[in-house]
């Protein structure tokens, strides 16, 4: 009888732990690096269905985020840079239900580098 009132408690757990990670919506965990040596302003990322932005990222610092696609399309990141310059950078196409990790990194030189870790869901 012990052995019973155990292990209902177990199975519940057990059950309820494979309802909640079989139920979980594809996301994209994003970071955002600013390897420059002074702070990138106006930071925006457009994504399909979307969008998201901080107003700065301090020199050599990481900006975390996460999203859901809702669309098929490419990405877009637009920031300022510590002159004043604005630029503009697509990046890879993303399409709706991909999930993973998505790091972009803005280099000294404005250049942008894309490194999509990307799975269908």
């Amino acid at each position: 009888m012990r052995s019973l009132s155990v292990l209902i408690p177990v199975c519940c757990a057990i059950l309820a732990a494979s309802v909640i990670t079989g139920c979980q919506s594809p996301w994209v965990q994003t970071a955002v690096v600013n390897q420059q040596d002074a702070p990138i302003h106006l930071v925006e990322v457009d994504y399909p269905g979307g969008s998201f932005g901080v107003q700065t990222i301090a020199p050599h610092a990481v900006f975390h985020y996460r999203f859901h696609i809702l669309a098929t399309d490419r990405i877009t990141l637009n920031f300022t840079d510590a002159a004043g310059h604005n630029h503009t950078a697509k990046g890879p196409q993303l399409s709706q239900k991909e999930e993973g990790a998505l790091r972009i990194e803005v280099a000294p030189d404005n250049q942008v580098v894309w490194t999509p870790t990307l799975t269908a869901h």
